[in-house]
């Protein structure tokens, strides 16, 4: 809220209050002068419909694992969005922020238990995208003749599969399953209204050291949008969605997991032997419907995960 507009119940008179801080003291008394002159304390009413509000938006970045210090875990810090930068970065994104690093400082009690401490946010200024989605893409320079020859070549389906992970020898096949799972199929939905998913799921299984690990790292580095985990380190929560409480409001919210991050992605799961057999049964749902049902703390839904499973896993009595 920018500026709160209340009106007076007793003379109609409208107050005008500009909100600088975090936090504001509302108005009860009129201040006109008829009130004053009468000798009324008029009530005053907050009239959302006339004041005027700024788009705000809250979240927090996570620094990404090429960049952790020897020893360290990764670091977090809040971003504050404001005006139109707000829903301009998606749960997942691989972003880069510009702006003002500013501390919070504490109120009432809290202060006095801090001290000099206060907590920090960073006011962004601008964003922008490492990876960009398909569509959002622009070709350079001589990128769309390019593209328009080799789509020519007879050859380009053998070619792009060469072209992944090019440090791996052979695996030819392998290369080209994991092609057709970056490009995909096209959804369909029938007259009915049932839904056909055109995501494709693929299990890699073989023994250790045959290079399942790196095509998966691969693999979401190439994609546009994608998560990696593995089964050991996940659970079931981890992977659908959690019940927390939102430290702004107070209020039980859904926090998504690692197949609702990588919506209209790819999810890598390695080492998907070693997962518990209850947390593999909460990504079937995923894997079929395409969708994570929730009904805890009183929150019933359904939240999208639109995302192709690429997982790893060794056989049974492997050497």
């Amino acid at each position: 809220m920018q500026v709160a507009v209340y009106t007076c119940e007793e003379c109609g008179f409208e107050i005008y209050q500009e909100v600088t801080a975090r936090n504001f003291m509302p108005l009860f008394e009129c201040p006109s002068n008829r009130c004053k002159i009468n000798n009324t304390k008029g009530n005053l009413i907050l009239q959302l419909r006339a004041s005027k509000f700024l788009k705000f938006q809250e979240a927090k970045i996570q620094e990404l694992a090429e960049h952790v210090p020897k020893g360290h875990i990764p670091r977090t810090m809040t971003i504050h969005f404001r005006g139109e930068l707000t829903r301009k970065v998606a749960p997942g994104d691989v972003v880069g922020l510009s702006g003002i690093f500013l501390p919070i400082p504490y109120t009432g009690f809290r202060a006095m238990r801090a001290g000099l401490v206060a907590d920090t946010y960073l006011e962004a200024m601008s964003v922008f995208h490492f990876k960009k989605k398909y569509e959002e893409y622009e070709l350079k320079g001589d990128e769309e003749h390019q593209i328009a020859r080799l789509a020519e070549d007879g050859d380009i389906y053998n070619k792009l599969a060469q072209s992944l992970a090019p440090e791996i020898f052979g695996h030819e096949d392998i290369k080209k399953a994991l092609l057709l799972l970056l490009v995909g199929a096209p959804h369909r939905k029938l007259k009915d209204g049932m839904k056909i998913r055109g995501d494709i799921h693929i299990c890699l299984m073989g023994d250790p050291g045959v290079a399942k690990s790196q095509l998966l790292k691969h693999i979401i580095n190439v994609a546009p949008r994608g998560v990696y985990t593995t089964g050991k380190g996940s659970s079931g929560v981890g992977l659908t969605a959690a019940v927390q409480k939102d430290p702004v409001t107070n209020e039980m919210v859904l926090e998504g997991g690692a197949l609702v991050l990588a919506d209209m992605g790819i999810c890598a799961i390695d080492e998907f032997d070693k997962m518990d057999e209850l947390d593999r049964t909460a990504i079937h749902e995923v894997m079929e419907q395409q969708t994570v049902s929730i009904a805890k703390a009183g929150i019933t839904t359904s939240l999208n995960a639109r995302t192709a499973v690429l997982a790893a896993a060794n056989p049974a009595w492997y050497k």
